[in-house]
């Protein structure tokens, strides 16, 4: 949905003042872009020429389409000009308290939504995304901090009391037993690693329980065979 927004119409019902044009304008288009960015609706807000000299503007204030029209123009025509040479005219929404321009807007099949109802919305749309960034924003996680490093301390002097040294060879002990740890650490995930890059060894297919072996009658005999025709070769070589 597109709401085209009679800027003048909302500012002189929202603000009720007239003193500094310019800088409530500005104040309120400020506003307005904060609320729709974040809400993410599509907006054209249309100020007219009885406080604008020269031709039609079109310019965007972040995700705020702002539009002034044509000196003598006013922002009813332009509106009703834009949703007569739109395609979907269902797909607009008027947002005035203007009941000409709203029912003229009817007339063209666009919807008509008043200044109050349309602020009271975005609005309440505006503080519902408040909250509901406020839930989804993930919590920062406290990482506890690694113990330091257990180096042992210099070697105590020949005249330093026995806790001096009970505490020198504790901290050996200690350092050599966190390397002894780590190395074992290392062991076990390069031997899982070499595990993974082991092929498989093939499995043997089964053993057909219907096959016969050869007899050990039969194996003596053919390797007797091969016996007496070596002899019988080395006979003939002889002769």
């Amino acid at each position: 949905m597109h709401y085209f927004i009679d800027g003048y119409n909302l500012l002189f019902r929202m603000k009720k003042a007239k003193d500094d044009l310019a800088s409530e304008r500005e104040a309120f288009i400020h506003d307005l872009n904060q609320k729709i960015s974040l809400v993410k609706i599509e907006v054209s807000l249309v100020f007219d020429a009885h406080f604008q000299i020269g031709d039609r503007t079109r310019s965007h204030f972040d995700a705020l389409e702002i539009l002034f029209t044509a000196e003598g123009e006013t922002a009813d025509d332009y509106i009703l000009e834009e949703i007569q040479n739109s395609l979907s005219p269902q797909q607009e929404t008027v947002v005035t308290s203007d009941k000409k321009l709203a029912w003229y807007a009817r007339r063209c099949a666009a919807h008509t939504e008043s200044v109050e109802d349309f602020m009271s919305w975005l609005n309440r749309a505006y503080k519902n995304k408040l909250r509901q960034i406020k839930k989804t924003k993930p919590l920062t996680a406290v990482i506890p901090p690694s113990p330091p490093a257990v180096t042992p301390s210099k070697i105590p002097s020949k005249d330093a009391p026995l806790e001096a040294y009970t505490d020198y060879y504790a901290r050996i002990f200690e350092a050599e037993w966190q390397d002894i740890v780590q190395q074992e650490q290392t062991r076990k995930q390069e031997a899982k690693e070499a595990q993974k890059r082991k092929p498989r060894t093939p499995r043997r297919p089964p053993k057909d329980p219907f096959q016969k072996e050869d007899e050990p009658e039969a194996k003596a005999a053919t390797q007797m065979e091969r016996w007496l025709k070596a002899f019988e070769k080395r006979l003939s070589q002889e002769d």
